[in-house]
């Protein structure tokens, strides 16, 4: 497995010579000068805020698990994780007593077999109450099965379909150039519960690649398990022009604690679970998008004016950033273009800000030499699987299993199965030639990952 960042504690600002350097003899550790803890760089005088790099690292431990983790296909000893591991190949080797086909793995030589997916029809009927929106206890009903049965069948339906589509994504996944689109956003459960998710799309496609949210089965410490009541989300302030609007959006920035405080409101405990703060997550999220992007000859990442996300973006990105192989931007959508910003300085930072056809927006990095324009073609990619999510993601939930196990099935029902002017998303990024029902996307699904030899 290629390895990930295991520290982010270092300078953040691109143009300092400590970007992305760690263990630099500028650095002052856990400063606290400007009354929170933070990493003091004396060489562009920078305070970003310190980082648990402990705690990220048991989260992306956890996260790679469920998003990557190949537990239906190959071998499970050498190739654990889809992007993360090396895809092997295996030849045939007999078979058990049951009649089950093995497998030697080509790499490390181990057998192994891959069971046929049993009990179909439960998966179908689980799939068919998904589909129909039910609440737990309605569609355990409808199914005929236990309730024991009902969550196996669930959890055995979103390991499928995640398989599915990873198998998918890697092989055709740009190795030339991807852009990637990144924007956080609150899910409201019934009874003031809900968590904070982040999303990443291919940006031309509109294709889902990752939903990450904040819910963690980690054990935490008690100030890093979600607690607040406060809310410092950015607030959609009306604005007559786009460079009104920025100015409203950076003013509110600065009315944190400190400018990467993400704070989402009070929410109320899930069951077998905590809430780890917004800001945490974001470094996990980040890591995980490497997946994407690792083989990958350039990428352009955009994503929403916040903070937070800026921080995260750029310690992923920053091995690219430096070799002139990646770009990060800020963007805004706004309809109103009455107002042209060009190179418009804005905001605290002094940020750039440029108008495009759908809003404004702002290169954190240096643009490549030579890199096209700007070429972000729509702005409301995740804005649409957020309604979808909205509409079909169960507000009863309330457990991190079913939450994790629902919120992954929906990520591949809206790719394969819901259309957008007259195609899928899947059919965009050229991995499904047509848009799929939920039951034939269930059929292909486990006809591929049985014929995986």
């Amino acid at each position: 497995m290629f390895s990930l960042r295991k520290d982010f504690n270092s300078c953040k600002t691109v143009s300092c010579k400590n970007f992305g350097v760690v263990e630099s003899e500028d650095y002052i550790y856990k400063s606290k000068r400007l009354g929170f803890l933070s990493l003091e760089c004396k060489a562009c005088g920078s305070n970003p805020p310190w980082v648990n790099n402990e705690l990220i690292a048991n989260l992306i431990e956890e996260k790679l698990s469920f998003h990557f983790s190949r537990k239906i296909t190959h071998c499970k000893h050498c190739y654990r994780y889809f992007f993360f591991n090396e895809k092997n190949t295996a030849q045939l080797h007999g078979f058990t007593p049951a009649g089950t086909q093995r497998l030697k793995c080509n790499s490390c030589e181990r057998i192994y077999s891959l069971g046929k997916h049993k009990n179909i029809d439960a998966m179908r009927s689980v799939l068919s109450t998904i589909v129909d929106n039910l609440d737990i206890n309605n569609a355990i009903k409808k199914t005929g099965l236990s309730s024991r049965l009902y969550y196996f069948y669930l959890e055995k339906l979103a390991i499928l379909l995640t398989n599915y589509s990873r198998l998918k994504e890697q092989d055709k996944i740009p190795r030339d150039y991807i852009g990637l689109q990144t924007e956080g956003k609150i899910i409201h459960l019934n009874h003031q519960r809900g968590f904070y998710t982040l999303m990443t799309s291919e940006a031309n496609s509109g294709y889902i690649l990752l939903q990450s949210t904040n819910l963690t089965k980690q054990s935490l410490p008690p100030q890093d398990i979600y607690n607040s009541k406060e809310d410092t989300i950015i607030k959609d302030t009306p604005a007559d022009n786009v460079q009104d609007k920025l100015t409203y959006h950076y003013q509110q920035t600065l009315q944190r604690k400190h400018f990467e405080c993400l704070l989402i409101g009070e929410l109320k405990p899930i069951k077998h679970c905590n809430l780890v703060y917004p800001n945490k997550l974001v470094y996990v999220h980040f890591s995980l998008l490497r997946g994407f992007v690792k083989q990958s000859q350039r990428y352009r990442h955009y994503i929403e004016l916040e903070s937070s996300i800026r921080a995260a973006a750029l310690m992923s990105a920053s091995p690219e950033i430096k070799e002139a192989r990646a770009d990060v931007f800020y963007y805004l959508p706004f309809s109103n273009t009455q107002k042209i910003l060009n190179n418009t300085k804005i905001g605290w930072w002094n940020d750039r800000w440029f108008s495009f056809k759908l809003g404004a927006y702002s290169p954190i990095t240096k643009v490549l030499d030579d890199a096209p324009a700007f070429d972000l073609k729509q702005t409301d990619n995740l804005k649409c699987y957020y309604n979808y999510l909205e509409k079909h993601l169960n507000k009863g939930l309330n457990s991190f299993n079913t939450i994790a196990n629902f919120s992954e099935i929906l990520r591949v029902l809206f790719n394969f199965c819901q259309q957008r002017e007259g195609k899928s998303t899947a059919m965009a990024l050229a991995l499904s030639e047509h848009t799929l029902t939920p039951m034939e996307l269930l059929d292909e699904a486990i006809h591929l990952t049985d014929h995986l030899y």
